[in-house]
């Protein structure tokens, strides 16, 4: 798995570093700066949860943008007799394919669809475990602090308009794929900083953000 996020790494980079080639023949093009404002309300519609979500995204052509989206979120959960909590970041990196006709306005303004491997690195414990059985009493305890990591496929539809100079809104609707999760033989990750939560190997998402294109 980390063979194959070093190679989407890499492409995203040589887009990178080859696309002030490929500016000089568009117009106002240029990096863009993301911030998900939606993720400001997560503590409040679920108490315990915390995350930040930010991206950058290059165009190097009128039609596809290379992107990177680096993320924190911190997990605490209170079950009858356990406290589970999972903390760390996660990296996201891809490209969207806009299929939204340019004009002098808004010609960074996007409907797209898009692809992104993630990757995430977080450690995750259960305290207060409280079990009772009849036959061998109670056991009281803890599950320590693991190291973990994931991966995943993202794949992602939404739209991006301009509201005033260089700065956009959008939002994007997201399916996840998970292809590994670290072995852990005392529980299962219940929630993994990127991907959200755990039941299955899918899940969907959704980001409302705040672009700054910045000026080149």
């Amino acid at each position: 798995m980390m063979r194959i996020f070093r190679y989407t790494f890499s492409l995203f980079m040589f887009a990178w570093l080859t696309a002030g080639a490929q500016t000089d023949n568009l117009d106002n093009g240029g990096i863009r700066l993301g911030f998900d404002i939606s993720r400001i309300a997560v503590p409040f519609l679920e108490e315990g949860r915390v995350e930040y979500d930010g991206s950058v995204d290059l165009r190097i052509n009128k039609d596809l943008y290379p992107v990177i989206e680096i993320g924190w979120g911190d997990f605490e959960t209170e079950g009858m007799n356990f406290l589970y909590r999972s903390t760390g970041f996660s990296l996201r990196t891809g490209i969207d394919k806009n299929y939204l006709k340019k004009d002098n306005v808004n010609n960074m303004g996007m409907f797209f669809a898009g692809v992104r491997y993630g990757v995430s690195f977080f450690k995750h414990e259960s305290t207060d475990l409280k079990i009772s059985d009849p036959y061998w009493g109670d056991f009281s305890g803890a599950i320590p602090m693991k190291n973990m990591n994931a991966h995943w496929l993202e794949f992602s539809t939404g739209i991006r308009a301009k509201i005033f100079n260089n700065i956009y809104l959008g939002w994007s609707l997201r399916g996840r794929l998970l292809l590994y999760k670290s072995d852990d033989l005392n529980m299962s990750p219940n929630y993994i900083p990127g991907f959200g939560k755990v039941n299955g190997r899918t899940n969907l998402g959704f980001r409302y953000s705040v672009f700054y294109q910045l000026p080149l």
